[in-house]
């Protein structure tokens, strides 16, 4: 039996905040294929990304893009407040994406929804002990980038680079 579907990121969708988000532009694609008798949509790589944004470079095959929370579904569940997200400048032309607006912007609104989220939730603990064996090195991971400026690994401090043990307590404890 032949099938079609379409190849497009889920950055590509439309989105006031710079970038398409895992959102209600999603579910609207995702019904807009239905309708269109649409059996696939394939996406690129979700995966947090670095310099130069490629989904096909991310950090973490596990972890997924901080750029595709949908911040109106932080709205809703009263983690951010209307006019913090909608004050942001968030690119000059609505048709090409400013990553580097992107980056400032998007990492302050969510550590802001972040502090206001519960920690101890159920499903919180439960997602971190489920994941544990993998999350706990990329948050140390995305740590270290951000302690050390957003240099590439190579040029981090050989004690942490080749992962001894006393420099992970070091830079754990930092």
């Amino acid at each position: 039996m032949r099938s079609s579907g379409i190849l497009m990121h889920i950055t590509s969708l439309p989105s006031p905040y710079g970038v398409g988000t895992l959102g209600k532009a999603a579910y609207d694609f995702v019904n807009f294929l239905a309708k269109a008798e649409q059996r696939y949509w394939q996406i690129l790589p979700v995966g947090p990304t670095g310099y130069g944004d490629s989904p096909y470079q991310t950090f973490c095959t596990f972890a997924g893009n901080h750029y595709m929370i949908d911040l109106d579904l932080l709205i809703k569940d009263e983690l951010l407040e209307e006019e913090e997200i909608t004050e942001i400048s968030w690119c000059e032309n609505p048709d090409k994406v400013d990553y580097g607006t992107l980056f400032e912007n998007r990492n302050k609104v969510l550590k802001l929804a972040f502090a206001r989220f519960d920690q101890t939730e159920e499903a919180y603990v439960k997602f971190q002990e489920e994941n544990r064996r993998w999350l706990d090195e990329y948050a140390l991971f995305m740590a270290l980038k951000s302690h050390f400026g957003g240099k590439a690994w190579g040029e981090w401090p050989d004690e942490i680079r080749n992962h001894t043990e006393a420099g992970i307590i070091k830079y754990q404890e930092e």
